[in-house]
């Protein structure tokens, strides 16, 4: 398809002298170069239900009226453009065969890696090495979610986030807590103390928040090994990996200690934050767009917001404490070719990744920026303070860690949810857990 197939023109013209024609042909190019290019996005659509997807919205249109003679983008209608699910990637990997990915859409890490075998994705590396000033604009460490073993990188960061723990101030101060617990031990003493006062200590739900949690306890252990960073990807890590085991049994004894929402086995966030958002629950784990799109709407009791605090990870020992920091989604495009419609696209996505639309992102949505951006304007821009000062304090923490999904095999959420509700009755012991959790996730053997 000739490069011209991207820009709209319409009109026919009857052509009777050679004159005319040169004449035609003339005004032809003339209404070509005045044509923007255009390119789709399948994660743009407005959506005042969800604050990423609307940002998404609001920046496409300021995009495109600044750019309305040279580029244009057109929102793609997509059902799964914010879907965390299996049916995302399986979309996605639908229109890969077909040869119709969208020019620019959004991917978390995990189907990243699956959706690249396609052979349908941009590799932006070369775009960023020849562009040094964009490369260099971005904060430490956020490609390493975004690319593969060989140091490809397949998407442009989203955001940079530190996912914390939301906890109710008032009921760990019925407790006895007047800050947040520092240890491990501390924190199940305190999960006993709100279990004993009739609360629910920790509202977990089987999948995102149950696996932030183990994530937590894995990250902080001194004997983790990187499992997170890598170890998650093979077999035999998982058995024998003294963190996970006892990460695991952990987590399970706070089940069967009665610290946590009766339907903790649902695999639905939703429940998890039900419980915290109606009072019910201390404790909860989640990212800081969990602020703008529950905590301070009408899904939470009144006064909730003013009474919440945001931590990070209890550590195994004093001074050891914790937190997730990951760069887990990014812009990836559909267009391998390198040609004005390339163009197009990688003007559309240095526009998202400059410091004013970042900070804007982080205004409407909680998500904190993937880029540099001087002290001042975070400052200037008043961004909510839970996330802020959770993200200034994860970079002197002692441990800093992805979450499951950024490293883990491709089916390894669906495994859980099937393996664990067993293994948390009793049904199965750690070692076959475990074991069966690295064979159904797909993890690889060493070697």
């Amino acid at each position: 398809m000739c490069s011209i197939s991207r820009r709209v023109l319409s009109g026919t013209t009857r052509l009777a002298r050679p004159a005319a024609v040169a004449v035609t042909l003339a005004a032809a190019a003339t209404a070509v170069a005045s044509e923007p290019i255009v390119i789709s996005c399948g994660a743009c659509q407005e959506s005042p239900s969800d604050p990423f997807l609307q940002y998404n919205y609001e920046a496409t249109q300021r995009f495109n009226t600044a750019h309305e003679r040279r580029y244009h983008v057109q929102v793609r209608q997509n059902q799964y453009a914010n879907s965390g699910g299996p049916e995302r990637l399986q979309y996605y990997q639908r229109l890969a065969v077909a040869d119709d990915l969208p020019d620019v859409f959004l991917l978390n890490a995990s189907e990243i890696k699956e959706l690249r075998q396609t052979g349908k994705l941009r590799d932006l590396t070369q775009d960023l090495a020849t562009d040094i000033s964009w490369r260099d604009s971005f904060a430490k460490d956020v490609f390493s979610a975004l690319s593969d073993d060989n140091g490809r990188i397949w998407a442009i960061p989203q955001q940079r986030d530190a996912i914390g723990i939301y906890y109710n101030r008032d009921m760990l101060a019925s407790a006895g807590y007047s800050d947040f617990p520092e240890t491990w031990e501390d924190f199940e003493a305190a999960a006993e103390k709100l279990k004993a006062a009739g609360h629910i200590a920790i509202a977990l739900d089987g999948a995102w928040s149950t696996l932030l949690m183990w994530s937590n306890l894995i990250g902080t252990h001194p004997e983790a090994n990187g499992f997170l960073q890598e170890g998650i990807r093979y077999a035999d890590d998982y058995p024998l990996n003294p963190a996970v085991v006892t990460a695991t049994e952990t987590l399970k004894r706070w089940h069967n200690a009665g610290y946590v929402n009766a339907d903790a086995f649902s695999g639905d966030f939703q429940n998890a934050a039900a419980a915290y958002l109606s009072g019910e629950a201390a404790m909860v784990a989640n990212g800081p767009w969990m602020v703008n799109t529950q905590l301070r709407t009408n899904a939470a009791i009144e006064g909730l917001y003013e009474r919440t605090g945001y931590a990070p990870s209890p550590g195994w020992e004093p001074g050891a404490r914790g937190a997730i920091v990951v760069t887990g989604a990014g812009w990836s495009s559909g267009h391998t070719a390198n040609d004005e419609t390339a163009e197009a696209v990688l003007a559309f996505l240095k526009f998202l990744s400059s410091p004013e639309e970042q900070l804007e992102q982080a205004r409407l949505t909680g998500a904190r920026p993937a880029v540099k951006i001087e002290p001042e304007a975070i400052v200037a821009s008043n961004l909510e303070p839970l996330g802020s000062t959770l993200a200034e304090q994860a970079d002197s923490l002692a441990f800093t860690y992805p979450h499951w999904r950024v490293h883990a095999p491709g089916l390894f959420l669906e495994a859980w949810r099937n393996l664990w509700p067993a293994y948390v009755r009793g049904e199965l012991n750690s070692e076959t857990f475990l074991q069966r959790l690295a064979n159904d996730a797909g993890a690889k053997p060493r070697g």
